[in-house]
């Protein structure tokens, strides 16, 4: 049996800070007096359960990457994981791709950029000129399978071997 590399969503330094943010702001909607009843439950709502979502899914340990000898599989989002997550077979696979987006938080991303002639995957939406903009990615086609690195880690070294071990034709290309 080959190497294989896998990540799983956890606890980051980041998630860990935005969830001490997430508690606080809980608690002070909680117990300072607001007098708009619209900006607590808006508040509650945002911080309260966006905390526990992000506290869910970094309890949870699902998987956000795994390369294995079968290809390459990208998990999805906490609240569509299931049908969001891709697995994408090595014959399919031109390169993977790290890049930062441009924006306020820096998210990396990862994608997996599929030789033209690949099938569909399935579930696949079609992406807005604005959503591709704001990703930052270095081409639309690799937003077809890709994720932010939010709420887990790539080790890029790890990464780099597991790439050579399993697929040494396809190249690892970091734009961060």
């Amino acid at each position: 049996m080959g190497m294989i590399y896998q990540e799983r969503h956890g606890f980051t330094v980041k998630t860990v800070l935005v969830l001490a943010i997430c508690l606080g702001f809980t608690v002070l909607m909680v117990i300072a007096p607001i007098d708009s009843l619209v900006v607590e439950a808006v508040g509650l709502l945002l911080f309260g359960c966006g905390g526990l979502l992000l506290l869910a899914n970094a309890l949870s340990r699902k998987v956000a990457l795994r390369l294995d000898e079968g290809g390459i599989t990208l998990g999805g989002p906490p609240l569509r994981y299931r049908s969001a997550t891709r697995h994408v077979p090595w014959a399919e696979v031109e390169s993977i791709v790290l890049w930062r987006q441009h924006s306020a938080a820096a998210l990396t991303w990862i994608g997996v950029l599929r030789h033209p002639a690949a099938p569909p995957l399935p579930g696949a939406r079609q992406l807005t000129p604005t959503v591709v903009a704001l990703s930052g990615a270095p081409t639309p086609r690799l937003l077809e399978c890709a994720a932010s690195v939010n709420g887990w880690k790539i080790n890029t070294p790890r990464l780099s071997e597991a790439l050579r071990s399993l697929a040494p034709a396809v190249p690892l290309i970091d734009h961060r």
